[in-house]
């Protein structure tokens, strides 16, 4: 099961790589250049992007050599990365530059964005998001920042669960999707976002036969992580 479940999670991410890759080639081709706020958004955008995957694919590593505990410090930062992209596409969706778009893109511009942090509070940008009407709040959620890390703490003499660990792996995994899609939605690449939909369609017919196992071994169904499993069309719409 554990070779099983890693596989699926490592066939996701690299989909999701694959479909970056895209993104970015799709930027250089264009050549169109970086100088205004919402353009220079998309590119910070697909850089935090990056920046995620490599989260992912670090996580994998880990767990592969049976660090758990020492995944909980990047879990937590693949959500803050989350939230950072969902915050930078909300001027391209609604129209509108606030002021607080413009201090993380000029926090950001002074750096290579080699490795990029946000120059506001994590509590500006999650207010943003949830006041944000052009985001659909039941697909794009936002979680306690304490979720992937009280999950993985150990308890007493008990370890951290490599399932659980895994798990929650698959469910940072299908976010990357939902991510570029956004980003694919932010970035006119129309053909990108439908490839991120139809592969999402495939995975849940996936995740029909791993919830079935599941129930087969062990009688009873996991948790599902909090990680809706919606239609494509109803993706699409939130886009």
């Amino acid at each position: 099961m554990y070779q099983s479940d890693m596989k699926l999670n490592h066939q996701i991410t690299q989909y999701v790589e694959m479909q970056v890759q895209r993104l970015k080639s799709s930027a250089v081709e264009s050549g169109v250049e970086m100088v205004l706020p919402h353009h220079q958004g998309r590119e910070v955008m697909r850089d935090i992007l990056q920046q995620y995957l490599s989260g992912l694919k670090a996580i994998s590593c880990l767990l592969e050599h049976g660090y758990v505990a020492q995944t909980r410090g990047i879990f937590q930062t693949l959500g803050d990365d989350y939230e950072d992209i969902i915050f930078l596409s909300l001027p391209s969706l609604d129209g509108e530059l606030t002021s607080l778009h413009k201090a993380y893109l000029k926090g950001v511009s002074s750096a290579h964005c080699e490795a990029c942090y946000s120059p506001i509070t994590r509590c500006e940008i999650r207010s943003t998001i949830k006041q944000a009407k052009t985001i659909n709040h039941n697909v794009f959620q936002i979680y306690p920042k304490k979720q992937a890390l009280q999950v993985l703490r150990p308890q007493g003499d008990k370890p951290c669960s490599s399932t659980l660990a895994i798990t929650l792996h698959r469910h940072y995994a299908h976010k990357a999707l939902l991510l570029t899609m956004l980003t694919a939605k932010v970035s006119g690449e129309d053909e990108v976002m439908r490839a991120c939909l139809n592969y999402r369609a495939h995975l849940e017919i996936s995740d029909e036969l791993v919830w079935q196992r599941d129930i087969e071994e062990h009688q009873v169904a996991p948790a599902t992580m909090n990680n809706p499993q919606d239609e494509p069309e109803k993706y699409a719409t939130a886009l």
